[in-house]
Parts: C-alpha cells; structure tokens; sequence
C-alpha cells in the first residue's frame, strides 16, 4: 500500500479552476480506479493553499493513477493552477488509521511506457525510521 499526501499552493484567483479540476478527478478516480483507498482533497487554513490525501493499494496502483486517461487529460490544467506542490509519502499509524503501512514498490514487467515515466517522477519510499514503531500494532 502506498500513502501519500500532497500540499499544493495555487496561483492567486485560480481556486474556482483548482477546484473544479479536483472534483472531477475526485469523481474519476473513485468511479473509474479500483485500487484506490483515500483520494480526496482540503482547503488549507492559508489562502490558496490545498491538501490532498492519496491512498492506493500498492505504489504501482498509485503510478497508474497518475499515467491514467482521466488524469494526463486534466494535468494542463491542473498545471496552470498549481503555484508549488510537495508530495511526500506518509505512513498511517497502526491503531490510529485504519490504512496498511506504506510500501515501496517495483513495477512488473511489461508495464507501459507512461507507467515507467510516473516512476521516474514520483519514486515512493519508506523512511527508514518508521520500521521501528510498525511492530507496536
């Protein structure tokens, strides 16, 4: 499983389009992605700040999220929207999240060309520390 969350600062007036785009994936994603867990998306406290959380059954599902029809169709808006993104994989807490620990993952052979590319762009890995606290499930 791969879990991540993204902060994204959106260019001044551009909120409207941010959100319009988000619900539309939002809807796309759930109705479409059958490895999805979490995909969903806040309003910061600072203006024009956003959140999202993204939660996949493993960090090939994740990949092929991102090279997914719905979303490469969306990115040069979504593009024009986005002032600054971080993107950081988290890992729940067990007891305190009801979602598996966050993965690494390989892609299996074969795997297409705009899956291969979201890998070089997006590689998931697990902080090392978190190891020490997954055995105090």
């Amino acid at each position: 499983m791969s879990t991540l969350l993204a902060k994204l600062q959106i260019h001044p007036g551009m909120e409207a389009e941010f959100e319009e785009v988000m619900a539309y994936m939002y809807h796309q994603t759930h109705g479409s992605e059958s490895d999805v867990l979490r995909y969903e998306y806040w309003r910061g406290r600072e203006p024009g700040f956003y959140y999202c959380l993204l939660s996949f059954r493993d960090a090939v599902a994740f990949l092929r999220h991102q090279a997914s029809a719905h979303h490469e169709g969306q990115i040069l808006r979504f593009t024009q929207c986005i002032a600054a993104l971080g993107l950081e994989a988290v890992d729940p807490v067990a007891r305190a999240s009801p979602l598996p620990p966050t993965l690494e993952g390989r892609l299996p052979p074969g795997e297409s060309e705009a899956v291969q590319e979201q890998a070089q762009r997006f590689p998931i890995a697990a902080a090392a520390w978190w190891q020490q606290f997954r055995g105090n499930g």
